[in-house]
Formats: C-alpha cells, structure tokens, sequence
C-alpha cells in the first residue's frame, strides 16, 4: 500500500533521533525512527508522537503500514527502510484523519447506563 499522495509533501522532516513537538506532528510531516527486531519476524518501533512502542508483523519489509496511535488519536503511514548495515528505519508520515477513540468501560454517565455491557 502506497502513501497516498495527499499525505505527502515537504511539510518538515526530523530525523530518527530528533525530538518532535506534538503540535507540529501536522499532515504530512515526516518522521524517521529507528527500529529494533524483535523474535518471531516482528518489528518494534517507537511512535513520534509519545514514545509508545509499535510492534509490526507479518511482511513488515515490503508492506506500507497503518499505524494508529491510541493514546494521542493520531494516524501514520509507516514505511520500513532498509539501511544496508543490518538494520531498519521506519519513515512515518503523518496522515490527515483524526480517529475518534472509543472510551473505556467503567465511564459512569447517564448514556453509558442506556446500554450496559453485556
């Protein structure tokens, strides 16, 4: 799955160790990081938004990822890297939709009552 193109474009660039202000993670911005591989033919890497760990499966080389962040409401297109020394980056690129996260059970309020989980 390619970037789509409304996604991509010079809105900034950080590199794999530079730190990122959340409010500057707008469309289109790109972030490198590093990864780490991980048993199993997974790969580990962090998120530029929180530092939270993606863990990535199945054909990881080869494929472009979707990657949502749960904690910041945040999506990513993920493309791996291959750095000829033996490891991997991971190029994000900021998507432009906002996903609205469901909340957690055990919110107490008068909508949550209207349909108790069963």
């Amino acid at each position: 799955m390619p970037v789509p193109e409304h996604n991509r474009g010079p809105r900034g660039f950080y590199g794999p160790t530079d730190s990122v202000d959340p409010k500057r993670l707008i469309p289109g911005v790109t972030v490198r990081r590093y990864t780490e591989t991980i048993p199993g033919g997974r790969l580990d890497v962090i998120a530029p938004c929180c530092g939270r760990m993606a863990r990535l499966d199945g054909d990881w080389m080869h494929d472009a990822h979707l990657v949502l962040c749960a904690a910041c409401a945040r999506t990513y297109d993920v493309q791996i890297l291959d750095e000829n020394d033996g490891g991997f980056g991971a190029e994000f690129v900021v998507r432009d939709e906002r996903p609205v996260l469901v909340r957690r059970r055990g919110v107490v309020s008068w909508l949550a009552g209207q349909h108790p989980a069963g």
